[in-house]
């Protein structure tokens, strides 16, 4: 790989912003939607793909933002991507990933549904299948933005973190594992996968998920991120649409950011129970949401 494709895959350093503190004694927030592609994906995406053979061809199955995140790794590599994402992918995400040269398949169901027909086209065509979130060298990716967060601040005494494969939240137990700070886990209510799996002791299938947050609307979440929660005890809070909808329009009132609704749910879940003698850092995930959709959440 040459240095100027080493350098293009350089995940950005994103902004550490303090908000009012709601509760707490204080409040910081990750901003990641002024991450490559709009979102956290790209971090894992980019050590995922450095480590790829030239010429690679490879298939993913994606609600969004890991597609785009993956998209734009593999145009900084010259790899061709073909993905499959459900059909009500919002416009925005979808943009994304064919403005950086990938194929996209449109797919009547799930990220289930999506994950199978793309496996079954790497099968079929010798490409790499690159999993969303259950994935090692995606989850090692991740673990970026909290050292990050660690060069510029203080360790929080809670780190609250979205949940949708558990791929993020994994890649905080790794880097924040033996620190003080607790890491909450954040579930949207209608797809708790997660929580149901920590307390059943195993992993289980939702029969169904469906809501706001597509970025959390993972019905099975992964093995590694799994495994990795339930070693380290994982607290989960799960958060619903009016929440999400308060989270959204407090960022962006007090620090500008243009959440879409997976990436509110970490603060959303700290607004919840607050403890004023403790801080607390919140990941916003990512910002790729439509403008219709936008504007009814912040208005609405």
């Amino acid at each position: 790989m040459s240095v100027q494709q080493k350098e293009r895959l350089k995940p950005l350093r994103t902004r550490l912003i303090r908000l009012q503190p709601h509760g707490w004694r204080s409040v910081l927030v990750k901003d990641e939607t002024r991450q490559i592609s709009g979102a956290f994906k790209y971090r894992g995406n980019a050590h995922k793909v450095a480590g790829l053979s030239a010429g690679s061809t490879l298939a993913t199955a994606s609600t969004g933002n890991h597609a785009s995140g993956l998209a734009e790794a593999a145009s900084a590599r010259g790899l061709s991507l073909r993905v499959f994402v459900p059909r009500t992918t919002p416009l925005a995400k979808r943009q994304r990933i064919t403005g950086a040269g990938a194929e996209v398949v449109l797919v009547d169901g799930g990220y289930d549904d999506c994950e199978v027909l793309a496996r079954k086209y790497a099968d079929d065509n010798g490409a790499v299948f690159v999993h969303s979130f259950d994935d090692p060298d995606i989850i090692e990716g991740h673990r970026s933005l909290y050292r990050e967060v660690r060069e510029d601040a203080e360790l929080p005494d809670a780190a609250f973190v979205p949940v949708g494969g558990g791929g993020l939240v994994a890649a905080g137990i790794a880097e924040w594992g033996r620190a003080a700070t607790r890491i909450v886990g954040v579930e949207y209510q209608g797809a708790p996968a997660m929580q149901m799996s920590l307390r059943a002791g195993r992993r289980i299938t939702l029969d169904s998920a469906r809501g706001l947050p597509e970025g959390l609307l993972v019905r099975r979440i992964g093995a590694r991120s799994f495994q990795t929660c339930r070693d380290y005890g994982l607290e989960i809070r799960t958060v619903n649409d009016g929440e999400l909808h308060r989270a959204m329009r407090i960022l962006w009132a007090e620090a500008g950011i243009r959440a879409e609704g997976a990436g509110a749910a970490a603060f959303a879940a700290a607004l919840q129970d607050p403890d004023p003698c403790k801080a607390a850092l919140c990941v916003v995930s990512g910002g790729n949401i439509d403008d219709q959709t936008w504007s009814d959440c912040i208005l609405g």
